[in-house]
């Protein structure tokens, strides 16, 4: 009886999620590694990506990246998303995927179901048939996870008891999805939380970092040919992992800026640069390398001219400091509050950079984005930064 009335106030009421961005790139996110795992991501609701202009700031992009610092390998997530999806679309989906080109498989079930007030017999037929499905495609073997529903407030415009209502649903089919993946030895139900704590869920990245924080450890967990190391943010791979002495070898090297002259590390460095600024939305971004002499710009955007001889404190900033680097707001920092970047142009005024290294952990340059007003760092976006500079170490070791 509630899903007319829930029909009409769609329809009288302006939702916030018709506001929402919806990212636009190629649905896969990806994190730079050796024998990378492969996840496929599929459903309506957060695999989407509402809220967010890019996959690599969605629950995909942070779910590689979070998985990739758990195993010490990379990931790669296939995306497969509609907000229309159904429960019974995506097992139609499953029956004609190529499930055994995955590792794992991630559903985010229920998005439509729960304003639909979906009957729970409905509900509990549907899901059974999806994994069903997915056990006969997978072989019984492919490791399975159903992310649960989350509260519906922030993203919809209807009247307090409506609300309630249909927050009640769906908490009543996550009990049923938590049943029926508790009776099957490859599936694990992973309730989903807020980051404050509390009932709303506003989608952002934050928020799906939040969440690909809770499901990565559990898909780490049931991958049986993983060991969960103890070093649990890896800087970089190479090759001379298992050769001790290919691994003296490459400690012993000096960085040879040579090899930025490569048109395929031009290129894949300029890719690098670009999704910076895009996934980031900032004004700016470059990436950044030095040797015992100089300071050089390979890639830069939207910052005007970098004038070489005034990199001084931005760039021994980010090339002496093994992590992060940010400043929110940098008239507030005394190291550069008198900078020609700053009081001149091109009047930087925000900076991140994560350091780019060697093999043998020497810092070479940096991959920074900059904008000309102050903006707050999510702490979340760390990951992604480190991403984008493990980007450019691996398109150099391709030489």
């Amino acid at each position: 009886m509630a899903w007319p009335i829930v029909k009409l106030c769609l329809a009288a009421y302006p939702q916030v999620w018709q506001r929402l961005a919806v990212p636009s790139d190629n649905p896969r996110a990806e994190a730079v590694g050796p024998d990378p795992d492969r996840i496929l991501l599929l459903g309506p609701g957060k695999a989407t990506g509402y809220g967010v202009s890019t996959h690599e700031l969605g629950l995909g992009g942070h779910l590689a990246r979070n998985l990739a610092a758990l195993t010490s390998r990379g990931c790669g997530v296939d995306i497969v998303a509609d907000p229309s999806m159904s429960a019974a679309d995506a097992g139609v989906v499953i029956e004609w995927s190529r499930l055994e080109r995955f590792d794992a498989l991630v559903l985010t079930l229920g998005g439509g179901e729960v304003l639909r007030m979906r009957s729970i017999f409905a509900w509990r037929r549907d899901v059974t048939t999806v994994l069903d499905t997915i056990e006969e495609r997978g072989g019984g073997v492919l490791q399975t996870f159903v992310l649960g529903i989350a509260p519906v407030d922030e993203l919809l415009s209807l009247p307090g008891p409506l609300l309630r209502i249909v927050n009640a649903n769906a908490v009543t089919l996550n009990e049923i999805s938590e049943e029926l993946c508790a009776t099957r030895s490859s599936v694990t139900f992973v309730p989903v939380t807020t980051p404050s704590g509390g009932p709303r869920v506003a989608l952002e990245s934050h928020t799906y970092a939040h969440w690909a924080r809770e499901l990565a450890p559990a898909i780490a967990s049931r991958l049986t040919h993983v060991a969960v190391p103890q070093k649990l943010n890896p800087q970089a791979y190479s090759a001379a992992d298992s050769n001790p002495a290919a691994e003296a070898t490459a400690n012993d090297a000096a960085f040879d800026g040579s090899v930025l002259t490569a048109n395929s590390v031009a290129v894949a460095l300029e890719k690098v640069m670009d999704a910076a600024r895009l996934m980031f939305g900032t004004t700016g971004a470059a990436v950044t390398f030095h040797d015992q002499q100089a300071h050089w710009f390979t890639s830069t955007s939207g910052v005007g001219d970098l004038r070489r001889e005034e990199a001084g404190a931005f760039c021994s900033t980010a090339f002496t400091t093994e992590g992060l680097v940010v400043l929110e707001d940098t008239l507030l920092d005394e190291r550069f509050a008198d900078h020609p970047w700053v009081v001149r142009g091109p009047l930087i005024r925000f900076y991140a950079g994560y350091p780019i290294s060697t093999p043998s952990g020497e810092i070479i340059g940096a991959v920074c984005i900059f904008d000309t007003t102050p903006r707050i760092f999510d702490s979340s976006h760390e990951t992604l930064l480190r991403e984008l500079a493990q980007r450019a170490q691996a398109a150099m070791r391709l030489q």
